[in-house]
């Protein structure tokens, strides 16, 4: 190969090099991220629920059980209902709503149907206190008619959500080792 054209393709060579941003400074951003989520979603759980930290409402249902939708683009939806003589709406969703069979508790319970309920003591108070939150999460629920779930169903799909999160650990180092032996 004669001499200019070895100029001429190292020239390309470096135009080429120059020209090309790297993704390392990215893929390094997305697998810190990745671990952040992870590391969140550790601290955020705060263990299990015990029975002493609930509060236990008994009454009649007084209303259907209808479905609303909550969030902006990414819409989650979620169930409630109102018992009798109680101020705030309560909700079925996130962890509770994994194992609820909505149909069946449309179809089995009426307005004479006696429904207990178990919720969290403080978050109950808050919402009476405040006029902005008026649905108040469930962690228990039963009837006359059956058991839909209990607390120990509510802290095993707890749970398994946290195994979840390790995906977001297992990614973002991924994601980190993958950028180190990146080239330049």
């Amino acid at each position: 190969m004669s001499k200019r054209k070895k100029i001429r393709t190292n020239k390309k060579r470096l135009q080429k090099k120059e020209g090309k941003k790297s993704d390392r400074p990215f893929v390094i951003g997305f697998g810190i991220f990745m671990c952040l989520i992870f590391l969140w979603a550790q601290f955020s759980n705060n263990g299990e629920i015990s029975e002493s930290e609930l509060l236990t409402i008994n009454g009649k249902l007084n209303s259907e059980l209808t479905q609303e939708y909550s969030g902006g683009t990414q819409k989650t939806y979620f169930w409630t209902f109102l018992l009798e003589n109680q101020p705030v709406k309560f909700s079925i969703g996130g962890i509770a709503k994994v194992n609820f069979k909505s149909e069946l508790f449309k179809n089995t319970e009426t307005n004479q149907s006696e429904i207990t309920i178990k919720v969290n003591k403080k978050t109950y108070e808050k919402a009476i206190n405040e006029s902005k939150s008026k649905a108040v999460g469930i962690k228990y629920l039963s009837s006359n008619h059956r058991k839909y779930f209990d607390l120990k169903d509510y802290n095993k799909n707890r749970e398994s959500e946290m195994e979840f999160s390790y995906i977001f650990l297992i990614i973002g180092i991924g994601g980190i080792i993958y950028s180190l032996r990146m080239n330049k």
